[in-house]
């Protein structure tokens, strides 16, 4: 049976369309979660079931994995899974992840019938946004775990855009067989998709693995398992716009006959032994390089000690100066010309900025706008060059090269401490420094000088940086006014100046070593090559500015947010974005108004009431202890609501849960602390809560109740030309709490 365009994207439609947003706990979800099992059934699966999965880290909310198992000749199992959650109510979820769950579908409906020297299990993992909440409970609970001999996962096959292999865990990698086998089909097949993006996957594991899928859990356990993904930074993921219009069938036949690849090789030939690899990956001239932990230490350790060396040379061969002739400030002169360069580079966006009048102009051309941030830097080094031409330096080289090696060498000891790999950027950087004291020739020397500081500028600039850059408009959206930019700009300014100091010392440091040979450079700071860079400038950015910063697919974000408190029946009505007002157009009634201008949040002055949540129930001392209450409360709505909060705390410091069948999070902050119950997706219209608190002698006991709708509180309607619009109203209750006496034996 062969793999057919037409089933992948019927299954992509299916549960982006027909279904539609599932995010974990939702009703969608649990109808995806039934569909998928339904199919595995009517294909023939010799077990096909929906496993509950009740727990949810720090949530009350379950979820599920929809189990197709296919036996084999063996009982050794081969996963093949893919994630059918979306993140939230407004998000399709067409690539992230109903693509890959469309792919896995689709290769049990080929596989069948097939021969099958090993099991095959098929699953549609629930929760995966919800921090692999479905895959978790799964490795945990699954009887046959430990017959799972590999794990395939596909999360995301819907983009054109290259096939990233997700291969590590925290302490491991996939073994390099199934790396390699990878490749090799990849290539088999004509594609040569795979890309897999180092930098990348180093700052996300020293950063405790912020992207991942539902292969993890698989590896954790220390079963072979890798994810392919596609889109990361090229498919608007996560966002209302993830729509199945942006769903590529030829990539998702070429996820789907990779994997298929996969599960024929290893039918055929079987699995290897190896469970798991240590290595660091690197793809280079058109192949892969399994670099081995140890040598990553060998590097880091070997640079570390030519630091030293280096140093120590550099010392020995300083000039020996008298006091008077000697040159002050040296060291703080080269700072300032780093300085420079580090606000031009800045200088770019912020002149679009204020031309386009956007605040992300570079939204959907991110890469194009950092070539103009390349070009402002040079504008800032010529002008760097042109300020200092009548400053006198030392000429000492020791003096620059102290300041360059001794922060490099602890950088590389604090970036050991976050993470091996990471350390490695700095230490290959370390290495580049000290070979340019002891290489002989000025030529060398500014080789080794002009080589050091690529490491850390590929770990800045790493192959994904588009995706790094579009998700911070989402979290800087709350931050407004002159004062946080300020910030902001001055936050990215030290980063760029603790990033490359060093290797800007080691210039300065070639450059007096052998100023009489580079005294040559010194034309480049004539104001014809200032000139020539200003046209430059000019002219990329006459180029840029007929660049649009949003399209068809890439929007900005608004969000109304009304806040209703019950307790006052005050009532606020916000509308905030991510992106400067252009062309909103707010109608509310006979409110009719329209926005463009440089603001991002405006109130709207529309009174509501919003009087949808009730809380009843009764908090009561124990009889025996009169620090220990009972909790029962019902909560209710009028509504259906998407989130329900319920936060509880002393009007002291000292507040203790004895016993919850709930999940909570616990936060302690200066006046108190307060536990956190948390309810998401299409909770009950009534919730129950249960618990048992200890107090201190004669405190309170203070409750916050905060649910939080999917829709406005009146009508009301937002547009805006390529913007995706989300509507929040939040209802809050605040109870002091009178805690009822226990129950008398008379009363019983």
């Amino acid at each position: 049976m062969r793999l057919e365009r037409a089933w992948l994207h019927a299954g992509v439609y299916h549960l982006a369309v027909t279904i539609g947003p599932r995010p974990m706990g939702s009703a969608n979800e649990r109808a995806a979660l039934q569909w998928a099992a339904r199919r595995f059934a009517g294909w023939g699966a010799d077990t096909a079931y929906v496993m509950p999965v009740p727990y949810s880290e720090r949530i009350n909310t379950s979820s599920g994995v929809a189990v197709g198992l296919f036996r084999g000749r063996s009982d050794s199992l081969i996963v093949i899974g893919g994630h059918l959650d979306s993140d939230v109510r407004e998000n399709p979820g067409a690539n992230d992840n109903a693509s890959g769950t469309a792919v896995m579908m689709e290769l049990a409906r080929v596989w069948r019938d097939a021969e099958r020297r090993y099991t095959l299990l098929f699953a549609a993992f629930g929760g995966e946004e919800g921090n692999l909440a479905g895959s978790r409970w799964f490795v945990d609970h699954f009887p046959e775990i430990e017959r799972v001999a590999l794990m395939l996962q596909i999360d995301m096959a819907g983009s054109d855009g290259p096939l990233i292999p997700f291969i590590d865990s925290r302490g491991h990698q996939a073994p390099a067989w199934l790396v390699k086998d990878a490749y090799a089909i990849d290539r088999s097949l004509g594609y040569n998709s795979l890309k897999y993006p180092t930098q990348f996957f180093t700052l996300n594991a020293a950063l405790g693995g912020v992207a991942g899928s539902d292969h993890e859990p698989f590896l954790l356990r220390g079963i072979p398992a890798i994810d392919f993904t596609a889109g990361v930074g090229t498919s608007p993921i996560h966002t209302a716009n993830d729509r199945i219009e942006f769903v590529s069938k030829a990539a998702l036949e070429r996820s789907a006959r990779l994997v298929d690849g996969l599960l024929r090789k290893y039918q055929a030939q079987g699995i290897p032994a190896a469970r798991t690899g240590n290595y660091m990956l690197w793809q280079l001239f058109g192949g892969v390089l399994f670099v081995p932990q140890w040598a990553i230490y060998a590097v880091v350790g070997l640079a570390l000690l030519l630091g030293v060396l280096a140093f120590t040379r550099g010392r020995a061969q300083r000039l020996q100066i008298d006091k008077a002739q000697r040159v002050h400030f040296s060291g703080a002169k080269v700072f300032l010309l780093l300085l420079v360069i580090a606000v031009f580079a800045q200088l770019g966006e912020a002149a679009m900025q204020f031309v386009k009048g956007l605040r992300y102009p570079w939204f959907v051309h991110s890469d194009e706008y950092l070539t103009l941030a390349a070009l402002f830097a040079l504008a800032g080094f010529w002008l760097a060059l042109w300020l200092s031409r009548n400053w006198r330096f030392s000429p000492d080289p020791y003096l620059y090269l102290k300041r360059g090696l001794v922060p490099l060498w602890l950088l590389v000891i604090l970036a050991w401490l976050a993470s091996p790999r990471l350390a490695l950027y700095p230490a290959l950087t370390l290495v580049c420094c000290s070979l340019a004291v002891y290489l002989p020739g000025t030529l060398l020397k500014l080789l080794f000088a002009l080589a050091a500081p690529v490491p850390m500028f590929m770990l800045m600039f790493f192959e994904l940086f588009e995706f790094g850059a579009r998700s911070m408009p989402r979290a800087l959206a709350s931050y407004h006014g002159f004062t946080p930019s300020l910030i902001y700009s001055a936050a990215l300014t030290l980063l760029l100046i603790i990033w490359y100091l060093p290797s800007f010392y080691l210039l300065a440091y070639t450059f007096a070593h052998g100023h009489r040979h580079l005294a040559w450079l010194r034309i480049f700071r004539q104001p014809l090559f200032g000139l020539l860079i200003l046209l430059a400038v000019f002219a990329y950015g006459g180029y840029l500015y007929a660049f649009p910063a949003y399209n068809e697919q890439w929007h900005a974000n608004l969000r109304v947010v009304a806040q209703y408190d019950q307790n006052t029946q005050d009532s606020r009505l916000r509308l905030t974005g991510d992106e400067y007002f252009r062309g909103v157009e707010v109608k509310a009634g006979d409110l009719q108004q329209t926005y463009d201008e440089a603001i991002h949040r405006a109130e709207l002055a529309l009174p509501f009431r919003a009087d949808w949540l009730s809380v009843a129930g009764s908090q009561t001392g124990d009889a025996r202890d009169s620090t220990l209450i009972q909790v029962d409360w019902l909560l209710t709505s009028a509504k259906p609501w998407n989130e329900v909060r319920v936060q509880v705390q002393s009007d002291t410091l000292a507040l203790v849960v004895m016993d919850t069948n709930l999940k909570y999070s616990k936060r302690r902050r200066a006046d108190a602390e307060r536990f956190l119950f948390r309810w998401y997706a299409d909770p009950d219209d009534t919730l129950r809560a249960q618990a048992s608190f200890k107090l201190s002698p004669g405190s309170r006991l203070i409750r916050q109740v905060t649910a939080i709708y999917a829709e406005p509180p009146l009508p009301l309607t937002v547009t805006a030309q390529y913007a995706d619009v989300t509507y929040r109203t939040e209802v809050t209750r605040r109870d002091t709490l009178v805690v009822m006496p226990p129950p008398t034996e008379a009363g019983l």
